[in-house]
């Protein structure tokens, strides 16, 4: 019976796979303590190595080590890799690369890429003669031009203020933009008109439409009731009609009617901007606001009648006569400019208009005297020398 027992266990065994303390192939069993044993050794395959880190292959289960380096060096070929504290201590320095020089010497830029110059920086404030290819400071700059205009320029005594000694280098003029007067002529800020004249413009309007009318001036009686036409023409109290004008302490237009709603008026310096659309005759302030605006209908086909200023031309008389100042005033349709008067002195002493369009002196058409408003100015721009 005993060895019955016997050979059936020693068949059991033989049937079951080896089992062994430590496996060498994956057909024989092994204890779960070689097992735990191999897992948590397994990191001691890899080598011991300092500084070095473990990347990635292209074989699966293989790695392989890359220095580590803390001081960078100055090598461009060395592929180890960088630690923040080495790239933080690089950058801290870099400025260490850049040449020490003197005090007065800027960095500039040069032709290759990562490369640096250098340029002085100039600070002697002497004369032009002492200067180098050097760069300069504002303040030295400013001493550098006062000093070497004053040695290196002589003023001309006509070019001398005779008040505070300064040398005019340009005369700037304070007058109309664009204006070019022949010799012998200066240009006036106004005319004073005093209720006897005014000048004919020889132009007559055929057509209501697109019209831009300008004129500077001043009212000298704003609080009364005088009809004053700065600029117009009407025939026999009826069409066609044309006119800028002042009536009863109101702005006034009229283009074959008269459109009396406008704004009270003042005797304030004003440039007046007359407009004409194809519908809607403005009188526009020197700020832009509308001072009086109403419909435009009617023609100017049958006028024969030309344009007058500082009166208004009604055919067989001159009526409505301005008391007050006008400056430059001018008149434009569909863009092109038809006349352009601006207040002179001419040559020989007589007052009136120089007519930019025509290139012709305008003299006072009415019986009146006209009086000169202020010559305008010119300025004058100072080496500035003894300052």
């Amino acid at each position: 019976m005993f060895l019955k027992k016997f050979l059936l266990f020693g068949l059991l065994v033989a049937m079951l796979p080896a089992v062994a303390e430590e496996a060498a192939d994956r057909k024989t069993a092994t204890s779960l303590k070689y097992v735990t044993h191999e897992l948590d050794t397994r990191q001691n395959k890899f080598g011991a190595d300092t500084n070095k880190a473990m990347e990635y292959t292209d074989s699966a289960g293989t790695v392989q080590k890359r220095a580590v380096k803390s001081d960078l060096g100055t090598s461009t070929s060395d592929t180890s890799l960088p630690m923040v504290g080495g790239v933080n201590t690089k950058l801290n320095q870099k400025q260490d690369d850049i040449d020490p020089f003197n005090d007065h010497t800027a960095v500039t830029y040069t032709g290759t890429a990562g490369g640096i110059g250098k340029k002085g920086i100039y600070q002697t404030t002497g004369t032009y003669a002492e200067q180098s290819d050097n760069l300069i400071d504002a303040k030295t700059f400013n001493a550098a031009l006062k000093n070497g205009l004053d040695s290196e320029f002589v003023c001309r005594e006509d070019n001398r203020d005779p008040v505070s000694g300064l040398c005019w280098l340009y005369t700037i003029h304070n007058g109309t933009a664009g204006n070019s007067l022949p010799d012998g002529y200066t240009e006036l800020e106004y005319l004073i008109f005093d209720g006897q004249s005014y000048f004919d413009t020889g132009i007559v309007l055929r057509d209501i439409h697109n019209i831009e009318n300008v004129i500077e001036m001043q009212n000298a009686n704003p609080d009364s009731n005088a009809f004053q036409t700065w600029t117009g023409f009407m025939y026999q109290s009826t069409t066609p009609r044309y006119g800028i004008n002042t009536y009863s302490g109101r702005w006034m237009i009229g283009v074959n009617i008269t459109i009396n709603s406008g704004l009270p008026q003042d005797g304030n310096k004003h440039t007046l901007r007359f407009v004409t659309t194809d519908g809607t005759q403005t009188l526009y302030d020197t700020n832009g606001s509308v001072l009086s605006n109403g419909s435009l209908t009617g023609s100017f086909a049958s006028n024969a009648l030309s344009l007058y200023i500082g009166a208004r031309n009604q055919g067989s008389s001159v009526t409505n006569y301005v008391i007050g100042n006008i400056g430059r005033t001018w008149l434009s349709q569909n863009g092109t400019k038809l006349y352009d008067y601006i207040p002179v002195r001419n040559g020989a002493g007589d007052l009136g208009m120089y007519d930019m369009v025509s290139r012709t002196f305008k003299p006072n058409a009415g019986q009146g005297t006209l009086t000169a408003g202020p010559e305008v100015g010119t300025s004058n721009i100072y080496i500035p020398q003894n300052q």
